[in-house]
């Protein structure tokens, strides 16, 4: 492996994805999701497999370590008094950043799911404290982040993860496709037809066909369509929406969780979720990032 220690000692990558600040998550079911548009499909019960999560989100300085060893650009608010304090976390980050810190580190950014998961403690609770909301406990008002010691000591899960329901909000892992101003309906509403024949993606994932013929929904007109056929144009669609070529006239985008302290207070449930474009960042959206138990 003398490639893995000439990029360590370049610092191309992190140092193995430590798990000393993280917290181990047990896999298993839990309900998650609510029965609204801003949310995963639920309450249901999704089947999650055992991980680890940061404790805290990034920091600045954590980020400053990751810029100085890889020439990476910084954050947009690194020259900000406001925002750049080594404890505060870190804003001003695309997706994209965050899911490039997250690989150097050894690690990666959490699915929704997890992030969830992690969040409610597994028993489906609508707060980090509990499910009754009280504005005292996240800290949900402001002009910019707080450093992380001074969050409100109920904003912890009862693992000991902190900041989930106020602070700032944070990057998932899960990329789509953006259309018609939502993220997730993607080619789903384009008009076309559905495939059965792997061969459509393959061309498209080479760079060639013409995306808007195709469209993986449940029904096409009068046409049903299997849950299996759907299933697999599902997945296929996701690798199209990690390219996101813009000659597709297609764009990414990812969901967001947690609330913040610009966010509005029915942002503070759990189950909530936001979302923007991959390359698009904002003073009060930040990260953390997972890594697979096994």
């Amino acid at each position: 492996m003398k490639w893995v220690a000439a990029f360590l000692a370049a610092g191309l990558i992190g140092m193995s994805g430590n798990t000393d600040d993280m917290v181990f998550v047990k896999g298993g079911p839990a309900e998650l999701g609510a029965p609204d548009r801003n949310s995963l499909n639920g309450p249901a019960i999704y089947q999650i497999d055992s991980f680890y999560i940061d404790r805290h989100e990034v920091t600045n300085a954590e980020y400053k370590e990751f810029v100085k060893a890889t020439g990476h650009e910084p954050s947009a608010f690194a020259d900000d008094g406001d925002f750049n304090r080594d404890n505060q976390p870190v804003t001003g980050v695309t997706w994209d950043d965050a899911n490039s810190y997250c690989k150097w580190a050894g690690k990666r950014l959490p699915g929704e799911a997890e992030w969830e998961k992690a969040a409610r403690s597994g028993d489906g609770r609508l707060y980090p404290w509990g499910n009754r909301f009280n504005a005292g406990f996240a800290y949900l008002s402001g002009e910019a982040p707080i450093e992380l010691a001074d969050y409100p000591p109920e904003d912890v899960t009862p693992d000991g993860i902190t900041g989930m329901a106020g602070g700032v909000s944070e990057w998932v892992r899960d990329v789509q496709i953006a259309s018609g101003g939502v993220c997730g309906r993607g080619m789903s509403y384009q008009p076309g037809y559905v495939s059965n024949d792997r061969s459509v993606f393959e061309t498209l994932l080479k760079g060639g066909g013409n995306l808007t013929t195709f469209a993986p929904a449940c029904t096409v007109g009068e046409q049903k369509i299997s849950p299996q056929v759907v299933a697999k144009n599902q997945q296929l669609s996701r690798q199209l929406a990690m390219i996101g070529r813009k000659d597709w006239g297609m764009q990414k985008c990812a969901h967001i969780k947690g609330n913040s302290f610009n966010g509005l207070e029915h942002m503070t449930k759990l189950t909530n979720r936001m979302w923007d474009y991959t390359d698009s960042y904002a003073e009060f959206v930040g990260f953390r990032c997972a890594k697979s138990a096994n």
